[in-house]
């Protein structure tokens, strides 16, 4: 037997060599789970859940099974002590894989932990051994019982403490009506044997009553035969009378004790009905779990869909991010270049204002020199109306010259011909 901590702190573990099993469908699985340290768990308050449909409960020292899974489940109570608050699943099916939770309550103090058991790919050098029939035909499954790190909502757990609820309010109920009608008909044969009694003690009366009489007629021998025999019969009239009141009594105890068991009939009746009921509740639900596990496995193939479509997605977003970058250094680098290009702008917007500035000081002189060239132009233009008139008075002054001119020609031919014609004398 393990050491009881003096401490009341604790809490559940998976133990490493549990964590994977090869069974076959029908066969026993269990779901492992331990305290730890190892102290004894005989009087604490065990919950198994799986998803939020209770399971298994132990509660003051008894196993209560849930309703899906009556005659199915269980916990091994010789080994509580040791702190191994394993469920124990027989007759495995399918729809058990999924995600399992156990409650460990011990005064205030409460402690849980998910396990799932999810069917995975086959590794030979993890299956460990797991308690099956050899004999059990049926389909082998690999199966991986692991800690998960869930977190259950609120309405999860809400779910849950219903469920433990109805499966404790169920077996106390039944404990009620078992209780109920054993104190109905406890009740029943202590009044019966009381009206038994009762009719033993009139009886005993009864003869009594009888031997006084035969000792006094006995006595009184001297009393007429007629006498006798009026007093014998008023004797056994009252004796009737006290016989039909008894036998009444007995007739209305019979008929209040054949209402009871009528009344036993119809609530045995009403017991077999909602018995009846809650099976086909439960065929019900086991049809509702069904639907939910094929939902369930929609799910996680739509899921696993979703998750090929993110993984997709997230690719695509990858190389969008890497263009987005590649882009965004580009435009960095055109920003870069706009910037530069905007400097070199203001650049030279400077030196055009610089370049204005001087091209209006220039244009302001050349407008001063334009001014100052009409002036001389008009200057110009009346000393040329000057030189015309000059030029008239000239070439009317040649006319006469031109005549002298022509005179002093003809001299000048006379006079070299003149020479010429001394010089050829001369020779």
């Amino acid at each position: 037997m393990a050491t009881v901590s003096s401490s009341n702190e604790f809490h559940l573990i998976v133990p490493e060599e549990a964590h994977s099993a090869e069974v076959k469908l029908g066969s026993d699985v269990t779901v492992p789970c331990h305290l730890s340290p190892e102290i004894s768990a005989a009087d604490m308050e065990i919950r198994w859940f799986k998803e939020t449909d209770c399971v298994c409960l132990y509660k003051n020292r008894q196993v209560t099974e849930g309703r899906s899974y009556r005659g199915r489940t269980g916990l091994s109570t010789e080994d509580l002590d040791k702190g191994n608050v394993s469920l124990k699943l027989r007759e495995f099916r399918e729809s058990d894989i999924g995600v399992y939770l156990c409650q460990v309550i011990n005064d205030d103090r409460t402690e849980e932990i998910t396990v799932g058991v999810e069917e995975g790919a086959r590794k030979d050098s993890d299956v460990q051994p797991v308690n099956q029939p050899s004999k059990i035909q049926g389909r082998q499954v690999h199966l991986t019982l692991h800690e998960l790190n869930s977190t259950w909502e609120e309405n999860q757990n809400m779910k849950m403490e219903e469920s433990a609820l109805i499966t404790e309010l169920e077996v106390n109920y039944v404990k009620v009506l078992h209780q109920t009608i054993f104190k109905v008909f406890k009740n029943q044969g202590k009044k019966l044997k009381q009206t038994e009694m009762q009719l033993k003690a009139s009886k005993m009366d009864l003869e009594r009553v009888l031997q006084q009489l035969e000792t006094i007629t006995e006595k009184a021998g001297l009393l007429p035969n007629e006498k006798r025999i009026d007093l014998k019969e008023s004797h056994f009239q009252q004796i009737e009378k006290q016989l039909l009141q008894i036998t009444k009594h007995i007739e209305d105890k019979q008929i209040q004790f054949e209402e009871k068991v009528t009344q036993l009939e119809n609530m045995s009746k009403q017991i077999s009905e909602k018995d009846k009921l809650l099976e086909r509740i439960i065929k019900e639900m086991e049809t509702s779990k069904q639907q939910l596990e094929t939902l369930r496995q929609e799910q996680r193939r739509h899921e696993e869909m979703l998750e090929k479509k993110e993984q997709l997605r997230i690719s695509e977003l990858n190389e969008k991010s890497k263009c987005l970058e590649e882009t965004k250094s580009l435009l960095e680098e055109r920003e870069r270049k706009i910037k530069e290009l905007e400097k070199e702008k203001q650049r030279l917007d400077e030196e055009l204002q610089d370049k204005d500035r001087h091209l209006k000081d220039i244009n302001a002189k050349l407008m001063q020199t334009v001014r100052e060239v009409g002036k001389k132009q008009n200057q110009l233009q009346g000393k040329h109306t000057q030189l015309e008139n000059i030029h008239k008075m000239l070439c009317e002054k040649m006319r006469h010259p031109e005549n002298k001119a022509k005179e002093l020609e003809a001299s000048t031919c006379q006079s070299k011909e003149k020479e010429t014609e001394s010089t050829n004398l001369e020779k």
